[in-house]
């Protein structure tokens, strides 16, 4: 009796032993169960945290360069008008003005001198054009030697600095106001595009004046130049000098390619006219 109770008993202490080991083992495996989910929280709250504040990054971003992507289309002339910065220098159709200018530092590809008459001798800036306006120049040209029309290239192409001494010269012996409608602020010249060209002839005494458009070359012009892709760009009449904001220049003309050319010519009317209906 006296063995089967100690018996028993060293039973029952290695049941307790046993009972108690595994309680403090599902406490340690709940602790670490405990430990590890708090260690998945905060890797998931720091994530989160990481990723709003990349997210928060890039719209300050967005943010910066959408302002300045409108700081860099809108500026301010010196007249106070706004002026939009074009996104398609390089186009046939750029409109080229006023309140559109071009990129800062833009200079047009492919320049060149077209063989034409010029009535100065020497190489100059003003010569070019580009390649497609050079082309076209040469064969209009050509085309009205062949009908007797003699006529002469006198200034294409001007850089960003040609057109500041220009303007500031212009502002000098004519005012600011008279300045701004006889010719063009530096970056809002068609001649920075490379697609311009003031033509004159010996009728008219070589210059760049309104009478150039009475006289049989002038006339020719008039008639013709769209065929070989060219416009007169600032046409005859107060509503359209309201709309180029410049006065009557019948020796400047302008490249646009014959299709537009034509339906501008046949409709009499201007680049932004033209624009707006496509």
């Amino acid at each position: 009796m006296i063995k089967k109770n100690i018996r028993n008993g060293i039973i029952g202490a290695g049941l307790t032993a046993l009972i108690l080991s595994g309680c403090s083992i599902d406490s340690t495996a709940s602790t670490q169960k405990s430990s590890n989910d708090t260690s998945r929280h905060e890797e998931k709250a720091e994530q989160s945290a990481h990723k709003n504040d990349a997210q928060e990054k890039s719209k300050q971003q967005d943010q910066s360069n959408h302002k300045k992507n409108q700081e860099d289309k809108l500026q301010t002339s010196a007249s106070g008008n706004k002026v939009t910065v074009v996104s398609n220098p390089k186009s046939n159709l750029v409109l080229v003005n006023k309140t559109h200018k071009l990129p800062d530092g833009y200079q047009p590809p492919d320049l060149t001198i077209p063989h034409v008459k010029f009535p100065y001798d020497g190489k100059y800036e003003k010569m070019h054009l580009r390649k497609p306006a050079a082309d076209a120049l040469e064969k209009m040209f050509n085309a009205a030697e062949k009908q007797g029309i003699i006529l002469y290239a006198q200034s294409g192409y001007r850089s960003f600095d040609r057109q500041k001494a220009i303007f500031a010269n212009n502002v000098q012996t004519q005012g600011k106001k008279q300045a701004s409608i006889v010719s063009a602020q530096p970056g809002t010249s068609e001649h920075q595009t490379g697609l311009a060209m003031d033509i004159t002839s010996q009728d008219a005494g070589f210059k760049l004046e309104q009478d150039f458009g009475d006289t049989k070359e002038g006339k020719w012009v008039a008639q013709h130049c769209a065929d070989y892709g060219f416009i007169i760009r600032y046409p005859k009449g107060k509503d359209k000098e309201k709309i180029t904001g410049y006065e009557y220049e019948p020796w400047h003309l302008r490249y646009v390619g014959t299709k537009a050319a034509k339906y501008i010519m046949a409709h009499h009317i201007t680049l932004e006219e033209y624009l707006a209906k496509k």
